[in-house]
């Protein structure tokens, strides 16, 4: 486990725990009195020593005492950080990458890129794995939209992404999951701290058509990299591979569309779903 992945779980067992307390405390119970209702099965050690974030809490430890303190997930929502249940092996670092940084750079060939997509894009994109489940697709789709909440932090990060034009033609989900994705990425744009530019069609590019990828630079941290294939994708801090990456995200740049026209693009694109 490297240092983002153990951090991120220390601090929702940390979140976890004050939540609790405070919802314990509001309806004036002790440990004792919480361990002591109807439905809980743990002990009063037990209760305190996951307040305490001295003990990983469990799925069935959080349904009996959401149940009862009158909760509707408050707790619960917590627990994939807490596991580390946020998909792939390969994948666990990249959340708590992405939640430390101050900038995130990234290339995205295929699909509008993860942290942009609205939950219905996201759910088709999901789907489009051969052998999915459903149950898999709903995990996938909710790790993605608390990855977004990245943007929620009081300071967000600096997010730069280049797309290739050919996302905005490919009709994933139909006519109206694409108007609502399009509508989306442009209301994303409004905000001073994301970038959106498109790289368009007649550009020819070869490069960076091999898969999407991404950089995250935070302070007191070597800058840090996710590179995603069709087959395999890896998180790295490697310094000579984010540096190939940054010199690939560059020449990319180069053959971008500026932001005013990237966003009459994406306007064009999402009127032809409307027709």
């Amino acid at each position: 486990m490297n240092g983002e992945e153990s951090g991120l779980r220390a601090r929702a067992r940390a979140e976890y725990g004050a939540r609790m307390r405070k919802f314990r405390k509001s309806l004036g119970l002790s440990h004792e009195r919480l361990a002591a209702s109807a439905g809980v099965t743990y002990s009063e050690s037990q209760i305190g020593a996951v307040e305490r974030g001295a003990r990983t809490p469990s799925e069935t430890f959080t349904e009996e005492i959401e149940q009862v303190l009158g909760l509707n997930g408050e707790l619960k929502e917590l627990l994939p950080d807490i596991h580390n249940d946020v998909g792939p092996a390969w994948f666990r670092p990249w959340p708590g990458v992405e939640a430390a940084a101050h900038s995130i750079r990234t290339w995205e060939p295929l699909v509008i890129p993860g942290l942009l997509q609205t939950e219905r894009y996201a759910e088709q994109v999901l789907l489009g794995e051969p052998g999915t489940t459903m149950e898999q697709v709903q995990k996938g789709v909710k790790i993605r939209l608390k990855r977004q909440e990245v943007f929620s932090r009081s300071e967000p990060p600096m997010y730069s992404t280049l797309l290739d034009e050919t996302a905005l033609h490919r009709p994933i989900g139909g006519e109206e999951v694409m108007r609502e994705q399009l509508a989306h990425l442009l209301t994303a744009m409004r905000y001073p701290r994301i970038t959106v530019r498109i790289v368009p069609l007649i550009a020819g590019l070869t490069t960076g058509l091999e898969g999407a990828f991404e950089i995250a630079q935070a302070d007191g941290s070597p800058d840090t990299g996710y590179v995603e294939s069709s087959l395999a994708a890896e998180v790295t801090n490697r310094v000579h591979k984010v540096r190939a990456l940054g010199v690939r995200w560059d020449a990319l740049s180069s053959m971008a569309h500026p932001v005013n026209v990237s966003e009459k693009v994406i306007r064009e694109a999402m009127e032809r779903y409307e027709n």
